[in-house]
């Protein structure tokens, strides 16, 4: 089940906070301020006032106060019930000065929160406030000072989204986060390409036994030039065969040939049409994730009709780094404007690229068997027959 979506934005004083959740609101009643509980002098605006003996009361039940601070001479406490209602009201946006207050909203009231970061100037502050007719616009800016050096101190937070409010309209600001939690909402999918959503396997069968019998060679050479490039086709490979067979072209002919023969003999497996246009109709951004050449691997995307059907693709020549490794499934991810840290899924038929480099990336795993074993170690969440038990696995029991 999805968890509740909700809001936190940070931001130096002045930076737009309320403007901008005003600006939500107007663009979607939905999102509404959280009021946090206050006690003590000064503004009572936007927050459900207490008093010394609600704090005592609320401190006394273990998890009621979710986060504690104190400035301006108050204190400030998002507690477990005042969440508890906002959530059931709609999708509760809550102001927060503090890097610790975030994480600990993030750690201590589980829910698919947006993180926000709106920034101004320093000037800027200063501007606002004495316009908005602060009596401390000198502690604002302390506490603008304050922000600063609490961003500095916390370097490796990454918020969700930053938008800069000097430069950002209320409600550009307000619409970049609506889509931002939006795009959350689709769940990530990255599905391998060759022997997953398409028949590379008979392909290349099909084309070198043609090749064979073009040229006339004996079954066996046939064969070991199958063993070879099954695994990996690339310039490389085709100049170790041409050393070893002594083949009637160069390495260079041979594998101009393949590039431009081989991509049109493919051919998705059934059904993989329909079942990516369904399973993205259900809200999943699907990416492929393959290695291989750029030239070779688009050239069969085009022609399987594979690259219409998807979010994105990452190629591994493309990418700089190849499966398993952790930043081809980073790349993958961004491609289509996401993080590893929000999880997905990965599917492919190679236990080694695939599954393990998948779950290395924190990804769950579903294993494309075509009805061979498991060769061993860590197994996946799932091990399909072939890719529309695993699109189907994926989209009925995937939350």
């Amino acid at each position: 089940m999805n968890r509740p979506h909700g809001v936190l934005i940070y931001g130096p004083p002045a930076s737009g906070k309320d403007t901008v959740t005003r600006a939500l609101s107007a663009l979607d009643p939905t999102f509404g301020l959280f009021s946090r509980v206050k006690v003590g002098p000064g503004r009572s605006a936007g927050y459900r006032m207490g008093t010394p003996e609600l704090l005592a009361e609320l401190r006394a039940t273990a998890g009621e106060v979710v986060y504690e601070n104190s400035r301006y001479d108050s204190t400030y406490v998002t507690d477990r019930p005042g969440l508890v209602a906002a959530f059931e009201a709609g999708v509760p946006v809550m102001h927060l000065g503090q890097v610790d207050g975030v994480r600990a909203v993030l750690d201590g009231y589980p829910a698919d929160w947006l993180t926000v970061l709106l920034w101004c100037p320093r000037e800027l502050t200063a501007e606002r406030s004495v316009g908005r007719g602060d009596t401390d616009t000198a502690a604002r800016l302390a506490a603008w000072d304050a922000t600063q050096a609490d961003l500095e101190a916390n370097a490796g937070f990454r918020f969700d989204l930053v938008v800069r409010t000097d430069t950002a309209s209320p409600e550009q600001a307000a619409e970049r986060i609506r889509q931002a939690l939006s795009a959350r909402e689709r769940r990530l999918l990255m599905l391998d390409f060759d022997d997953t959503l398409i028949d590379r396997r008979a392909a290349v069968t099909a084309w070198i036994f043609g090749y064979g019998a073009t040229y006339g060679l004996s079954p066996d050479v046939a064969r070991r030039i199958l063993d070879a490039i099954r695994i990996r086709a690339d310039l490389q490979t085709f100049e170790g065969l041409c050393a070893e067979l002594a083949l009637p072209e160069s390495a260079d002919r041979m594998w101009a040939r393949y590039n431009a023969e081989f991509p049109a003999t493919v051919r998705v497996f059934p059904g993989v049409p329909d079942a990516l246009e369904a399973i993205r109709a259900d809200g999943w951004q699907v990416v492929v994730v393959t290695n291989g050449g750029s030239e070779i691997q688009r050239a069969k995307l085009k022609a399987s009709g594979i690259d219409g059907l998807v979010d994105g693709v990452c190629i591994s020549e493309e990418a700089g780094a190849r499966k398993p490794d952790l930043s081809i499934f980073e790349t993958a991810a961004a491609r289509v404007g996401r993080s590893l840290a929000r999880g997905g899924w990965m599917v492919g038929d190679n236990a080694a690229l695939d599954v393990v480099g998948g779950r290395a990336a924190g990804l769950r795993t579903v294993w494309v068997s075509h009805g061979r074993t498991w060769p061993g170690g860590a197994e996946p969440d799932y091990i399909a027959l072939d890719v529309l038990d695993a699109l189907g696995h994926v989209r009925g029991g995937a939350r």
